[in-house]
């Protein structure tokens, strides 16, 4: 158990149905991201979830992805998230918080460059989270 993280460039949602009749929605995208228990990146996506006005629970929802929000992001990754400490969380990794931020430093960046570039495109970037 624990934190995933999947980010979707030049996204789409579709809605799907099962044979049950039960319906749900997946994105389907050009670029996927994923991490592992990056408490930092979520605690800043869980920030912006909620600056954007929703208030129910962030888990299993999808965010989309401004470039306003792509460039806040850009200067949290290179200000190594210090705005963003994650307080607790055991299934977020907080306990190695320090670590993920390094190990994530490069795909963090890729992410922000590859969803800038979509998003400026006039592509949709969404942001989902599970735990």
């Amino acid at each position: 158990m624990g934190l995933d993280q999947y980010a979707y460039v030049r996204a789409q949602e579709r809605k799907v149905k099962e044979a049950s009749g039960d319906e749900y929605t997946t994105v389907d995208s050009e670029q996927e991201f994923y991490w592992r228990k990056h408490s930092r990146l979520q605690e800043f996506m869980d920030r912006l979830w909620h600056d954007k006005g929703n208030e129910q629970d962030f888990n299993c929802q999808y965010l989309e992805l401004t470039e306003d929000d792509l460039l806040r992001l850009q200067d949290a990754i290179a200000n190594n998230y210090a705005d963003h400490f994650c307080e607790g969380g055991f299934f977020w990794g907080h306990q190695f918080q320090e670590q993920a931020v390094q190990e994530y430093k490069e795909d963090d960046t890729a992410f922000v460059q590859a969803a800038l570039e979509a998003v400026r495109d006039g592509e949709r970037v969404i942001y989902s989270c599970w735990w």
